[in-house]
């Protein structure tokens, strides 16, 4: 029998014979949303109380005092399957989070920071690298956008000044927009111009992300959860700073997080995270098939 939450499409498979017979409501553990996943057949008091007559009735015999009428069947109980059944409880591949004790929303140290910018920035760059699942877990909303977006600037800041300085020392080669430009020029724009893009692309990404994210039900904190999973995710994009093997590196590590984020911060399946990730890139590839084959053509 297969239980599915009408509000946010969690479900499971379960063996019918093993739920309480009187279950009929379930509180979905995911979104919390209360609703009945079975109707139960309330017993008619009429047949209860009608006996068939013998044939051949035996002589009487002194019987007891006429007790009270036979009261009607009371109405199943209501028992909540997921609260109840210990078999929906098991983890699974997919929400193994669920049977763990749920962490306390907390704002990564950057952003409870008052003074100490350096340290704090830090700490937070160092939790999410060493415990990503427990980081992005505890995520809360509704704190707004503008300091995730300045640690997101400021990782972005140190991989263009890294960027620049490569090409000043000759290590990379001047990018197609500013190569017959100068060398400080190079530099200047550098700072300015991928710091504008990166962030462009990063709204950009952000909000495909939360679409498809809505698409397969798995949005539970809005679009500043997902804005906030794809921000901390960006820590290893600090990688860049290492000329040639740092991009590579960067860009797996990046992935990876991306998952964990996304995958924590709104308490989604794999499944479902994997689903957001690779559906838009798999769009992207087929758009770019037809524009080649149409351009090709002319």
């Amino acid at each position: 029998m297969n239980i599915t939450c009408p509000n946010c499409g969690f479900g499971r498979d379960v063996d019918e014979a093993s739920l309480p017979p009187k279950a009929a409501m379930a509180t979905c553990p995911k979104c919390k949303h209360r609703f009945k996943f079975r109707e139960i057949a309330i017993p008619d008091p009429e047949q209860t109380q009608s006996q068939p007559q013998s044939e051949n009735p035996e002589p009487a015999t002194p019987t007891a005092p006429p007790s009270a009428p036979p009261q009607p069947a009371e109405p199943p109980k209501d028992e909540d399957l997921w609260k109840g059944l210990e078999a929906l409880d098991q983890e699974s591949e997919e929400d193994t989070s669920e049977s763990e004790d749920p962490v306390e929303p907390k704002l990564p140290a950057w952003e409870l920071a008052s003074s100490g910018y350096p340290q704090a920035f830090a700490r937070t760059f160092l939790d999410v690298l060493s415990n990503p699942k427990r980081f992005f877990s505890a995520m809360p909303v509704g704190h707004g956008f503008i300091k995730p977006l300045l640690f997101f600037l400021i990782i972005i800041e140190s991989v263009a000044l890294s960027q620049s300085l490569w090409q000043l020392l000759g290590i990379l080669p001047p990018s197609m927009i500013t190569e017959n430009l100068g060398h400080n020029l190079q530099a200047g724009l550098a700072l300015i111009l991928y710091p504008l893009q990166v962030s462009i692309f990063l709204f950009f990404d952000t909000a495909i992300n939360h679409f498809f994210l809505r698409l397969f039900k798995a949005d539970t904190k809005g679009f500043e959860g997902t804005f906030r999973a794809e921000v901390y995710s960006s820590a290893p994009m600090l990688l860049m700073v290492v000329p040639y093997i740092g991009l590579p590196q960067a860009m797996i590590g990046v992935t990876v997080y991306k998952f964990l984020g996304l995958r924590h911060v709104h308490n989604a399946t794999n499944k479902q995270v994997l689903a957001v990730l690779i559906l838009p890139m798999l769009l992207a590839f087929v758009v770019a098939i037809v524009l080649t084959l149409l351009f090709g053509r002319v």
